[in-house]
């Protein structure tokens, strides 16, 4: 009885370890080509237009403006000329 308990505890503790493993790389993947600029608001410019011109993610462009949104912290997405906001692209290696 004490060995397949035993067996059991590393069996759980084996794919524990796989588990996360595989979530750290992909995790690793996802974001190591990813950097970040500060981009000045023009006049006339919106979230549209600078996802348009910096969303090369991968992700759609309504879900680069909510990150965009997230990253600086904006209820709202209306931007102001003047202002700078944080922005992510990806680069190729």
């Amino acid at each position: 009885m004490r060995k397949v308990f035993l067996a059991f505890i590393f069996t759980l503790f084996l794919i524990s370890f796989l588990l996360g493993r595989a979530n750290t790389t992909r995790a690793g993947m996802d974001t190591e080509n990813i950097r970040y600029t500060s981009v000045k608001v023009e006049y006339g410019d919106s979230l549209e237009s600078i996802s348009e011109k910096y969303n090369n993610t991968g992700i759609s462009n309504g879900e680069y403006i909510e990150q965009i949104m997230d990253m600086n912290g904006m209820d709202s997405n209306k931007v102001h000329p003047g202002c700078f906001i944080l922005v992510s692209y990806k680069v190729d290696r």
